[in-house]
């Protein structure tokens, strides 16, 4: 078996508009709009977990418990470096509470390789809320938290067009 490493396999775009979260195009996912993040969030800052609702479905006859997964929620944070320079400090001037967009994250290919058709993406709708900077740490860079609320359908098995 071969295990998909994921140091340096990992690509996190913010995209201000896609027409179409199950085939965001690679004119979408490359337009000068974009926030690239990977070069900017730590190495364990995208966290990407879900909360699942459960849906009882006892019935008189049973003596047991039945459930279903009710509704599922995405949560999202990014915990990123803040850089020196005002142009290269893009998430922190673009992503502001409420704005809004699409994060879209690309696993297993290198991080350097362009978004092409065909590849596999996670697409959540998404708004920005408030940006956190940390505290400050002893031989550290500056860093900054930042939620991104779910706010429309997002997809975790779309496909690049």
């Amino acid at each position: 078996m071969s295990k998909r490493l994921t140091d340096g396999n990992t690509k996190a775009t913010f995209v201000p508009a896609i027409s179409s979260i199950t085939a965001p195009t690679v004119a979408e996912l490359t337009d000068a709009s974009i926030v690239v993040l990977e070069n900017t969030v730590t190495d364990d800052g995208l966290k990407v977990d879900f909360d699942e609702g459960t849906v009882a479905g006892n019935v008189l006859a049973s003596t047991q418990d039945f459930e279903s997964p009710g509704r599922s929620k995405a949560q999202i944070e990014l915990t990123y470096y803040r850089d020196s320079t005002t142009s290269a400090d893009r998430m922190w001037s673009v992503m502001t509470r409420g704005t809004q967009g699409f994060l879209v994250v690309r696993r297993g290919v290198t991080a350097d390789t362009a978004y092409a058709a065909s590849q596999k993406v996670e697409v959540y709708q998404v708004t920005c809320g408030e940006r956190r900077p940390l505290a400050p740490e002893r031989e550290s860079y500056e860093k900054v938290t930042l939620k991104l609320y779910a706010s429309g359908t997002y997809n975790l098995e779309s496909t690049v067009a």
